[in-house]
């Protein structure tokens, strides 16, 4: 009896953490009609999601990959590449444009 108590103990436990995940949207989609943008995004089993979108009104379109960390990396509306690293704030673009820090302290050269 006591092996069996603790069996469905164990199953009720983890059973709402299996059914919770699978209940996790892995992509989708999203249209913003204030700005015309389209937002598609996929999110992978390691817990980075990639980001496309795409603006019907001028044609423009862009990318962003998201990482667990916070840090992204990604292609402009332009073409430019960039990235932004969450540990230390840092932000690089192709385009010239750097910045450091955060908040109030964050400096940028442009």
């Amino acid at each position: 009896m006591p092996k069996i108590a603790l069996a469905l103990l164990a199953a009720v436990l983890i059973a709402p953490t299996a059914f919770a995940e699978s209940d996790i949207p892995r992509s989708g989609s999203k249209y913003d009609w204030r700005t015309g943008n389209q937002y598609y995004w996929e999110k992978d089993r390691d817990g980075t999601t990639k980001v496309r979108g795409h603006n019907w009104t001028t044609g423009t379109q862009w990318n962003t990959t998201v990482e667990p960390d916070g840090s992204m990396r990604g292609e402009d509306n332009r073409g430019n590449t960039w990235r932004y690293d969450s540990a230390t704030g840092d932000y690089w673009n192709s385009d010239g444009t750097m910045c450091w820090g955060r908040g109030s302290e964050r400096t940028c050269n442009k």
